[in-house]
This record gives C-alpha cells, structure tokens and sequence, in this order.
C-alpha cells in the first residue's frame, strides 16, 4: 500500500509536542493511504492553467459513534496493550467498517455526484477555496459533491476557471471513473472480501469484536503497520485515552474518538490528462464538442501534472 506520509512532513500536532495540554484534547489523524484518482482524459479544449492549493475541508460532520460507541464499548479500531507494556495490537472491528466507509462516502456525497445538478452550484458541501483561489468568486468555492469538485479541477487546470465546465464533453465518463477509483482508494478501510480473519486471542474478552479483519496483504486493507500509525498519532496526542481507567492491560479495548477529532485522507490526482476535439464543425457534431463517432479525430493528450489535496472529514455528534 502506498504511503502517502513517505515524502510529507507531519504537521506538529501530530508529533506529541501538544499530547499533555488537557484531558480533553482532540486529535487530527492522518490516514496512512491515498485515494489515487489516475490516468483519467478530460476531452476538451484549451490551455493549460496553474492550480495551487491543497486542502478541501468536508462540511458534513461523521457521526463520531460510526467510529466510536462509549455506551456500547464498541469502536471501528480496538486496542490491545501488551502486559509487559512494550507493545500493542490493534483490530478492525468487521461490523463497523461498512459503516465507517459509507460515512466518508456519504459526507462527499458521492452517490448525489455521478449526475451534475447545476442548481447545486455553490452547494457548502465541499469548501474547496484553498484550492482554487481568490480570482475565481465565491460561488465556486463551495462544491455539492467531490465529483463536481472533480469536474472544476479539470476546468481550472486547463480553461483557467472552474466554472468553465461546457467545454467538458465527457462529463459523466468523469464523474463515474472517479467513483470507482474513490471507492477502490478507500477500501483499504473495509479491507477485501479475501482479506485474512484474525480470531481475538481465547483469554480476551472479546465481547464486542467477535471476528476482526487483520490484512498482512498490502492491497487487501489497513495492514498491522498502518492501523499502528492511525492509533501511535493518537496516543501522542490524547493519551489520556489509553490510560488505566480504560482498560486494564492485556485486554481488548475500543479506541476513543471523540466529536471534533479530524480525520485527513490524501487525494492525488495523478498522471491525468487532456486532449483536444479538432474536428471541424458539421452538420451533424457541434464545432467544438466530443461527439462518440469522431473519437479518432481527438488530438495528442496533454498530461495535467500531479496534484496532492487533502479531504478534511470532522467527526461530530452522534448520529
């Protein structure tokens, strides 16, 4: 699995220096996988335009008991210290992770995005400000789906603004790609059906997580090694989580989350590209539009430079 942290520098708070500030600290968690949106065509025509910017913070809250339920000791991660203290394991809980993912997915409205709905212009869904700048208005600032954020990426990059969006002949192309990959970018938290089923050791109370998934297999879900850096973020911030009146060591515990943890995951769009309709206008294909039967006529393709944003998911009241 790639490791999006590699060639990142970790913002501070997530290096312990605020770890001891309270005991009612919040966490910001840095997922340890990139949702990769790669090796899509923009059919178009234009010029290439500069994009800056990297995070896109996502208005609705997740629901923080999809992840953590104190009433129910029950969480998406549980906890496992070591009696001798020098280590921890930590286990997905299998009845939680389709939840957990259709909360993402539900916060980026991604079913509502594979058709675009131009009266959701300016929707607050999304704030991609950061992304796009001061030049472009407020109105496209604010995105109803991460697919129509998709389809203004394309526009800025290369017509010089998001709004630009007719000269995108296949949009819905686009918009359906992107939901694969998003969704294949994002399994790493339910993990594959093949993924490896790990039974909770027979002296543990394992009353809340009956079967649990641990993936040693880099493309089948969070390995050991990734669910270790998404807990090690938070002992360093909150460790007043892990402390003895959770839990006693040597037993299975739900990990905390709390309303007002935020939750980081990687966006990189990567090796895309544009190409040019140099049709001539006819009777029977607009002049300058992508029409199915003269796909041959479609010039070079145009690659669009790698671009890393950073989804900004806030966990909130319960649901």
């Amino acid at each position: 699995m790639s490791d999006p942290l590699a060639n990142e520098t970790i913002p501070a708070e997530t290096t312990g220096a605020e770890a001891t500030a309270g005991l009612d600290n919040r966490v910001n968690i840095y997922m340890p996988f990139n949702v990769v949106v790669d090796e899509l065509t923009a059919e178009l025509f234009g010029k290439a335009v500069d994009l800056s910017g990297t995070e896109i913070i996502v208005a609705d809250e997740i629901p923080v008991n999809m992840l953590y339920d104190a009433d129910a000791s029950e969480g998406w991660l549980h906890f496992l210290q070591a009696l001798d203290e020098d280590t921890f394991e930590v286990y997905v809980n299998r009845s939680k992770v389709e939840d957990v993912s259709g909360a993402f997915a539900a916060a980026l409205y991604l079913e509502a995005g594979e058709e675009y709905d131009p009266t959701n212009n300016g929707s607050p869904h999304l704030d991609a400000s950061g992304a796009f700048g001061a030049d472009v208005g407020e109105t496209w600032y604010n995105y109803n789906s991460l697919q129509d954020f998709l389809m203004g990426y394309f526009a800025k990059k290369i017509l010089g603004h998001p709004g630009a969006l007719a000269a995108i002949s296949n949009d819905s192309s686009l918009r359906a790609a992107y939901t694969a990959k998003y969704k294949a970018g994002m399994r790493a938290i339910e993990g594959e059906a093949a993924s490896a089923i790990s039974a909770v050791p027979a002296q543990l109370d394992a009353s809340g997580v009956a079967s649990v998934i641990v993936s040693d297999e880099p493309d089948n879900g969070l390995t050991q090694a990734d669910l270790n850096i998404i807990v090690q973020q938070m002992m360093n911030q909150a460790p007043e989580r892990f402390s003895t009146e959770v839990g006693d060591r040597g037993t299975l515990q739900p990990v905390q989350w709390k309303d007002g943890d935020k939750i980081y995951v990687q966006l990189k769009l990567a090796n895309n590209n544009y190409q040019l309709n140099q049709t001539a206008p006819t009777s029977d294909t607009h002049g300058v539009l992508l029409g199915v039967n003269n796909a041959s006529s479609i010039g070079t393709l145009t690659s669009i430079s790698d671009d890393y944003y950073v989804l900004v998911f806030t966990l909130g009241l319960a649901a």
